[in-house]
């Protein structure tokens, strides 16, 4: 059993390791980059440290996040790996939970939907399919 933030992007689930997470934050304002990759979203200052902001919508290919009157705004995941250090926006956050991950079910790796988000299976989670996430790694404009 392990400690996941569960979080939405559009109607889907996703649930990340809390290891991983730092801090959950509101959004704040983000610097652009010039030439930055599409799914990095800018830079914001971070507790003495400039970090790059990526769009966990982008990630999985979807349209830009649309505020709704009365909805929930959307959050900041600070993500720290020994590898990276970066925030990751989501919709929002639903909950944390304490996950089985022996009730995972593995998902065929051709189906993950990018190459950025590296899944571990999917769970069943109060009548919900929750997409495990394994990592994330930050978007990387290549040189031309």
């Amino acid at each position: 059993m392990e400690d996941y933030i569960v979080f939405t992007v559009g109607d889907s689930y996703y649930a990340l390791g809390v290891a991983s997470i730092q801090r959950i934050i509101h959004v704040p304002a983000v610097t652009a980059i010039p030439n930055a990759h599409p799914m990095v979203e800018g830079m914001m200052s971070y507790e003495d440290r400039v970090i790059k902001v990526v769009s966990f919508r982008a990630m999985m290919g979807m349209e830009r996040f649309e505020e709704r009157a009365g909805s929930k705004s959307q959050k900041l995941l600070i993500y720290q790996t020994k590898e990276a250090f970066f925030g990751i926006k989501v919709d929002q956050i639903e909950d944390i939970k304490n996950l089985d991950c022996s009730t995972l079910k593995q998902v065929d790796r051709l189906e993950a939907n990018t190459c950025f988000v590296e899944m571990d299976g999917v769970i069943e989670m109060d009548n919900k399919l929750v997409n495990v996430i394994k990592s994330v790694t930050l978007p990387v404009k290549e040189k031309v």
